[in-house]
């Protein structure tokens, strides 16, 4: 068992994983940015492998409880209301995480390790997360689309913000209340005399 003062700093690990992922950094070089002893980082994982798996899960919690908390501000409002603040969470993790942001949207997504299944079961909860605060106002399969794609505008936007950052959650909210209440297609379709 490491020692008290051995503690790992995810976000400075994740720092040194966030420019090139996993496979773009040697185990003492993670070390070194983290400011700890090679063996101290094998002392909290078997593996870089490992570590990288906790740093990838550390950022995900740390913007999952970010989106929970947008979700449980806005219980009381419309769909444009909760994916405008769903937004902003992802948009204001990545402006108080840059390294953290870059790792979870940019860099942590692979297919060579051993690891690969489990970061892309957590990456999945983000966009999970955001259908579990979609679904009052939308169907269940609709909610996932949603999500899908509120993600992946906020992400754009987080990455590379606009010269008015403090609109876009606004707009991308009141983009996903227009698709939230639209008729379904076929209702559309026949409503208009098209069979």
């Amino acid at each position: 068992m490491p020692r008290p003062r051995a503690r790992l700093d995810h976000a400075a690990i994740a720092a040194a994983f966030a420019p090139d992922g996993l496979h773009g950094v040697n185990a003492a070089e993670v070390a070194r940015r983290a400011g700890i002893a090679k063996p101290t980082l094998y002392a909290h994982g078997r593996s870089k492998d490992a570590v990288f798996l906790a740093c990838v899960e550390a950022e995900a919690e740390r913007l999952l409880a970010r989106l929970y908390d947008a979700d449980l501000g806005t219980r009381e409002l419309g769909v444009a209301a909760r994916s405008g603040a769903l937004a902003r969470a992802v948009m204001q993790h990545a402006a108080g995480h840059p390294e953290g942001a870059r790792l979870l949207h940019v860099t942590a997504r692979h297919s060579t390790s051993s690891v690969a299944e489990a970061v892309d079961a957590t990456l999945a909860r983000i966009p999970g997360r955001i259908a579990e605060a979609l679904r009052r106002d939308m169907p269940e399969d609709r909610a996932e689309t949603a999500a899908t794609a509120l993600y992946g505008a906020a992400v754009a936007l987080a990455l590379a913000p606009p010269p008015d950052p403090s609109a876009a959650p606004g707009l991308l909210g009141q983009a996903l209340a227009a698709i939230a209440e639209r008729p379904d297609r076929e209702e559309a379709v026949t409503g208009i005399g098209f069979y």
